[in-house]
């Protein structure tokens, strides 16, 4: 007995033998090409730039940015195709019968290829990292990188290589057919995203004030590893990212063991074994195209029929898509129960959101609840990761006018529907309580002047809302003044007094501004960079309405050199914009509208520097007007364009084109 024991442990030990040499055969490839990539990516470019003239032009600080676009398809792409070869017997009858009939269990089948796989994504990695290693101190790498760094490289690397693989090689335990192993494993790890994007696009044709770009933006990449490894030339991922990627990987790796245990080896070459996946399958796919369609019509054409519309084609296409896959086949049947089940499912959701039942709308908190409000024409400052903490409005008299304001808009709610093209307010709201409340709208800003002029006006909104407030003048090392045009000239400010001055008269530029020189639709003279003995810097822009600020240039005779003027500009050519044969909506270019207008019969040429300098201190920011004016600058042979409207256009100009 004891003799048949062993004897068949060595048949055992054999036949894992022979498998391992299988697998090497089979998949062997993919680790060398992987390999040469990696080489050719990071030491070979090293090598090839060894010499001290080329140094001179490196700016390297880890690995990742040698050649980070070859790294980064080399990240995404042979994990997967890994997963996909080494599986592929279970997706082939002929092998994954013979497979399966040898005496060897399934988990030590599934231990053995996924492990192997493993080694074979580890080695390549490692290897390269000996080789930069061995060249660390012949080359004087340390001029540029650590020991550390390249640890932390073949850490980073070899996480990301292992979630996508065990992804891979779960998605695979599903399925019996390699394409679909593919694509399934890519969407699998986008789902998190695409979903994300696909709601926040649709949400706000129902939810009055949800902010989908907000949510959009804001650090979505961490739910998808594809889209961080896009960042990894220059952020890696925090040590609780890393963790939660290590738990993931090992729950992958018994998830896809617990599937192979499961899986009926007679359903290769279906495109899902299990049953149960395929209407999560269908209808999944049928959810997201029904989204992208809607979200597609609501964009392109405004209007709750053509949004509607857009379902129905985008749900159609997709189950149709879906059918196609898991039947194999162009001529699907449809299988009308379900199909009316979803559409049952949908409306409901629609009437849901349709009528607000969820009170998303009106909820507002009270001033009681709130610790704090940031409110801007944007949410930019908010979600942006590499800007300092963004600054919020705290007094009581504040916070209630931004709530009556967000009262008022919720009041006024039909009068702002599908508005686009309009001005934005963000409101966060955060509360005692620790939660946030995040809202955004779209509405014309003359119809609430009441509440943002007090808004606008008050002493704490300027503070949180202008970095010059942040600026000590005694610690002030310089100032730039560099003007809005094609112009090379500009302004620096360094002797201690004239610094002293411009930021104090900065300072009561902005406190004293009403809220109609704030919001006009003015173009700035100039921009306005102010440094600190610490490196740092606060930016501005110099509105027109700072007289006080001009006054003070002039005195020190810098005022030429701070912002565009009549000698800069050789001439101009002014124009009705009916008269202009130009495609506005198709889009234009200066260099087309200043040709157009040269050739124009109806143009006139205005030499005069008295007549330049009036068109300069009236012109304005929009880009839309019943009167258009070129300036040309001969300095840099470039052209700038200003529009005008019947009441802003000088009369020395309406009169002549009249």
């Amino acid at each position: 007995m004891k003799w048949g024991t062993l004897d068949m442990q060595s048949k055992t030990s054999l036949i894992k033998r022979e498998i391992l040499k299988t697998i090497f055969r089979s998949v062997g490839w993919v680790s060398i090409v992987y390999f040469l990539g990696l080489f050719f990516a990071i030491p070979l470019d090293i090598i090839m730039n060894s010499s001290e003239e080329q140094r001179k032009f490196l700016d390297i600080e880890n690995l990742y940015q040698y050649n980070f676009q070859l790294q980064f398809i080399l990240s995404i792409s042979v994990p997967v195709i890994l997963s996909v070869f080494l599986f592929r017997y279970t997706q082939v009858k002929q092998y994954s019968d013979l497979l399966h009939s040898l005496p060897v269990k399934r988990e030590s089948i599934f231990h053995q290829y996924a492990l192997t796989g493993i080694m074979l994504l580890i080695l390549p990695v490692l290897l390269i990292a000996l080789i930069v290693l061995f060249l660390y101190q012949p080359l004087n790498l340390q001029d540029f990188y650590s020991v550390g760094e390249i640890i932390k490289w073949v850490g980073i690397t070899l996480l990301f290589n292992m979630v996508l693989y065990m992804t891979g090689v779960s998605v695979g335990m599903l399925t019996g057919l390699s394409a679909v192993q593919g694509v399934l494993t890519y969407i699998f790890l986008l789902l998190p995203v695409g979903l994300i994007i696909l709601v926040s696009i649709n949400l706000p044709y129902y939810l009055f004030g949800f902010p989908d770009q907000y949510y959009m933006t804001s650090k979505f990449e961490k739910f998808s590893p594809l889209i961080t490894i896009t960042q990894m030339n220059e952020r890696t991922p925090s040590s609780v990212e890393a963790v939660i990627y290590l738990l993931l990987i090992v729950c992958l790796y018994f998830v896809g063991l617990q599937i192979y245990k499961r899986r009926r080896m007679e359903a290769v070459s279906h495109s899902l074994v299990f049953p149960i996946t395929k209407p999560i399958f269908k209808y999944g796919v049928t959810f997201c195209s029904m989204l992208l369609g809607g979200g597609y019509f609501g964009e392109m054409q405004d209007g709750i029929a053509w949004i509607i519309s857009g379902y129905v084609f985008g749900a159609l296409i997709g189950y149709a898509a879906a059918e196609m896959v898991l039947q194999k086949s162009w001529r699907v049947t449809i299988h009308v129960k379900g199909l009316m089940i979803y559409t049952a499912v949908m409306a409901a959701l629609f009437v849901l959101f349709q009528f607000d039942l969820t009170q998303y709308e009106k909820s507002i908190p009270r001033s009681n609840e709130i610790e704090r409000v940031y409110f801007s024409d944007n949410f930019y400052l908010y979600s942006d990761a590499d800007h300092e903490e963004p600054l919020y409005l705290k007094e009581y008299e504040n916070i209630d006018l931004v709530r009556r304001f967000h009262e008022k808009l919720v009041e006024d709610e039909h009068r702002h529907e599908h508005v686009s093209g309009r001005d934005s307010v963000f409101i966060v709201y955060e509360l005692k309580n620790g939660e946030k409340l995040v809202r955004s709208y779209s509405i014309n800003k003359r119809e609430y002047k009441p509440f943002l002029k007090l808004i606008y006006e008050s002493k704490e909104y300027k503070m949180a809302t202008n970095e010059i407030f942040q600026v000590s003048s005694d610690e002030t090392a310089k100032i730039t003044i560099t003007p809005t045009g094609p112009v090379t000239k500009r302004v620096v400010i360094t002797d201690k007094q004239e610094l002293m001055e411009a930021v104090e008269i900065l300072t009561e530029e902005v406190e004293t501004a009403s809220y109609e020189e704030l919001q006009g639709d003015y173009e700035p003279y100039a921009d306005i960079e102010i440094y600190h003995k610490d490196s740092k810097k606060a930016y501005m822009t110099w509105n027109p309405a700072y007289k006080r600020f001009e006054e003070w240039l002039e005195t020190k005779s810098l005022l030429k050199d701070a912002k565009v003027n009549s000698n800069d500009i050789s001439f101009a050519l002014a124009a009705k914009v009916e008269d202009i044969e130009i495609n506005f909506a198709a889009g234009y270019s200066y260099e087309e509208i200043f040709e157009e207008m040269t050739d124009s019969r109806s143009s006139i040429k205005i030499t005069d520097k008295e007549k330049i300098e009036s068109i300069l201190r009236n012109s304005n920011g929009s880009y839309e007007g019943d009167f258009i004016i070129a300036f040309y600058f001969d300095e840099q042979r470039s052209i700038d364009i200003k529009w005008f409207t019947e009441k802003t256009v000088p009369n020395f100009i309406k009169k002549r084109l009249q």
